[in-house]
């Protein structure tokens, strides 16, 4: 069985504890979670070392399983006025999920802080956004897509493929397609799903706010051996990356030779020439895509040396923007 599978059962079953208040027998268990007792029984001897679960014989001679709600007497969770600042700061990193089940959790914990603060707490903590704001140039809202979220996060834990419909940007067009998720990503704002496309028959980067529709299938995948998302992201300046790795190398000067010495943009960044004017950086990247976005941004500040073909590229561009001013 894929250890996908295993996670996602036991998941459902702290899910099912924490809804039921007075506990629930091994065959009620066994019953709500579609599984046989013995599997049950596997599972709470994993998850009782975990969590506060304990099992009680009542009146009736049978045994119950529970998961204890008043958690703070068995494991005190004491939050400083700092951590609770941190994690109301951290509803701002999140807020594009909320929603969402990814958001939901942060939201609600967000909700009993406020509900433990003093009266002056409180109004210290309306006023955060006068004082500290993490601000986002772009803002998505997926709420009106978390079943559709769900569904993927459910095949994602499960390893079962799913027929979605896609909004494709680059073909401008709906790409109906079995999808075999691995995982997913979120960055600058935006939630992305990595996975095999069978129409490509390819690991693709799928945009989830373009996806229109996901149907779960009964179909199941094994990952490629070894696959993790990091290492997957590993050489993508963003999202998006082939096999075939390029090395690059641009030239920086004024502000933009200040903004990329102050940063560091990738884990393969390395400067290899330097003086008053100008530094020269190399990059080994997946993907030449969103980095030729990234240069182009820093306008007359930022030119490729290597490889000519990006050199060209990014050549064409600008004089495609010429022709649009001049026209």
């Amino acid at each position: 069985m894929a250890r996908g599978d295993t996670l996602f059962r036991q998941w459902n079953l702290i899910k099912t504890l924490s809804s039921l208040r007075y506990g629930a027998s091994l065959e009620e268990l066994s019953g709500r979670l579609e599984c046989n007792v013995r599997t049950i029984q596997r599972d709470l001897k994993v998850l009782k070392d975990l969590f506060p679960i304990e099992c009680q014989t009542r009146d009736d001679k049978r045994k119950y399983w529970l998961l204890k709600l008043d958690i703070k007497d068995t494991n005190p969770i004491q939050l400083t006025m700092t951590e609770m600042l941190s994690l109301f700061l951290s509803q701002q990193i999140m807020l594009p999920l909320a929603g969402t089940q990814f958001g939901d959790g942060l939201s609600s914990t967000i909700s009993k802080i406020r509900t433990l603060l003093p009266s002056k707490a409180l109004s210290y903590f309306e006023d955060l956004d006068d004082t500290f704001l993490i601000k986002s140039l772009a803002k998505t809202d997926y709420s009106s897509q978390d079943q559709m979220i769900r569904s993927l996060n459910d095949a994602i834990m499960q390893q079962k493929a799913v027929r979605l419909v896609y909004a494709s940007a680059s073909k401008a067009e709906q790409v109906t397609s079995v999808f075999c998720p691995y995982g997913m990503v979120l960055l600058h704002a935006s939630l992305y799903c990595i996975g095999s496309l069978q129409c490509y028959d390819d690991v693709r980067t799928l945009k989830v706010s373009r996806i229109r529709k996901v149907v779960p299938l009964e179909q199941t995948f094994d990952k490629p051996e070894g696959f993790s998302l990091a290492s997957h992201m590993q050489s993508a300046f963003g999202v998006f990356q082939n096999e075939k790795k390029v090395t690059i190398k641009a030239r920086f000067s004024g502000w933009a030779m200040t903004n990329v010495m102050e940063m560091n943009w990738h884990p393969s960044q390395k400067i290899v020439e330097q003086n008053k004017c100008e530094v020269v950086v190399t990059f080994e990247l997946g993907s030449t895509i969103e980095f030729k976005r990234w240069l182009l941004g820093f306008g007359c500040h930022a030119s490729v040396i290597s490889p000519k073909s990006l050199a060209k590229e990014v050549k064409q561009e600008l004089q495609a923007t010429l022709d649009i001013y001049d026209a």
